[in-house]
């Protein structure tokens, strides 16, 4: 006797239940898991949402499955702050065959962030079903984490003042304004001068960090050119670089449609990038800075040939104060300059990851969405 297929709606996770009791069981257990849970098949459509999507939705869980990943975040309706790169990025991880994380913010009558973890979904020949998302509330965890970073940013704020007028008194020093220095006497002001920017440039990171995380940082957007501002921002990394050896280099097939972004903070965004590559990267190697049109939206590579990183801290490495492991002692930084560029990035409603491979390189990207009428 042929299998009996399962009831309409059942969740076929890691194979099509046996019997209905296996799937009224597995359906049973499901139902009980208090965070919001559904599963896409290969065709961006929903084959099972549980209660708890539902309640956050507004919705019963009867009128979920079958509906399309647009239609899915046509019910969230304003409540995703960036709904066109939320679906562009679950669409692509039904290709994938890895888990994957992620925080995703969620606007009702107050602001909830969860942390997406999703995985794929098998049959029981192996072949691939769809993948399935559940929605863990952190928000609380967030706003603990809040409270620290207003901390941090209140106290540094009190730092910037004296450490600007620290490094003012040391630059008219050194600039003649109390007569010829010693050797002895420069070299000391020298050394103190260096630590007093790299202790500025750390406060100002951590400003700038929690303006966006209190959703303070207000973005200028205007149409811009990423091609011009990945120029400006070699221009502004390529002393760096040079104290490096590492050569920069830029790969834009041709003309590209202006996005809308902040022009500053994308150049931030962009320099942050190159720092990081040619920090890591060997002398005499080149980091390229590689700009397409990818669908609708631009997408700008940084590729080095440095050490790699590896698959279990690629994640890890866009949070604050982090370093690879094995390479903490490398030619320093605040530890904060890829958690800006993954934060301007979303506020304008784009993506940064990376693809890496240990001994090989890295390659950090990210793309912003293109206006309507250039995509």
């Amino acid at each position: 006797m042929a299998p009996r297929p399962p009831k309409s709606g059942a969740p076929p996770v890691q194979g099509e239940p046996a019997s209905l009791a296996d799937a009224e069981a597995l359906r049973t257990l499901l139902e009980s898991v208090t965070a919001p849970l559904f599963a896409l098949d290969a065709q961006q459509r929903l084959f099972y949402a549980n209660r708890a999507l539902a309640d956050l939705l507004g919705t019963t869980p009867e009128v979920l499955p079958g509906k399309t990943l647009a239609g899915l975040v046509e019910l969230m309706g304003g409540a995703l702050p960036h709904p066109a790169a939320y679906s562009e990025r679950v669409a692509e991880l039904l290709g994938k065959d890895e888990p994957q994380t992620e925080v995703v913010e969620y606007h009702t009558d107050r602001r909830l962030f969860f942390k997406e973890i999703s995985q794929p979904v098998h049959r029981a020949d192996g072949t691939r079903l769809g993948r399935v998302f559940i929605y863990l509330d952190i928000t609380r965890e967030k706003e603990i984490d809040q409270a620290k970073t207003e901390f941090i940013s209140i106290a540094s704020h009190e730092l910037r003042t004296p450490m600007t007028s620290i490094k003012g008194s040391l630059d008219l020093l050194l600039g003649g304004f109390a007569g010829e220095l010693a050797a002895e006497t420069r070299e000391l002001l020298v050394i103190a001068q260096s630590g007093c920017e790299r202790l500025i440039r750390l406060i100002n990171d951590i400003l700038d960090l929690s303006k966006i995380e209190a959703g303070r940082m207000q973005l200028r957007l205007q149409p811009m050119s990423l091609f011009d501002s990945v120029q400006r921002s070699a221009r502004t990394i390529k002393a760096y670089a040079d104290g490096f050896q590492v050569k920069l280099a830029i790969d834009c097939p041709g003309p590209l449609p202006d996005v809308l972004g902040d022009r500053d903070r994308m150049d931030q965004v962009v320099t942050n990038l190159l720092g990081n590559a040619v920090k890591f990267s060997p002398a005499g190697e080149t980091v390229t800075v590689s700009l397409r049109q990818v669908e609708s939206a631009l997408e700008c590579r940084v590729i080095d040939k440095g050490p790699g990183i590896p698959p279990d801290q690629r994640e890890r490495i866009f949070g604050k104060f982090q370093q690879i492991e094995g390479q903490s002692g490398k030619k320093g930084g605040t530890g904060l300059g890829l958690a800006i560029a993954r934060a301007l990035v979303q506020e304008h409603g784009g993506r940064i990851w990376v693809e890496s491979e240990v001994g090989r390189g890295s390659q950090f990207a990210f793309r912003i969405p293109l206006p309507p009428e250039k995509s």
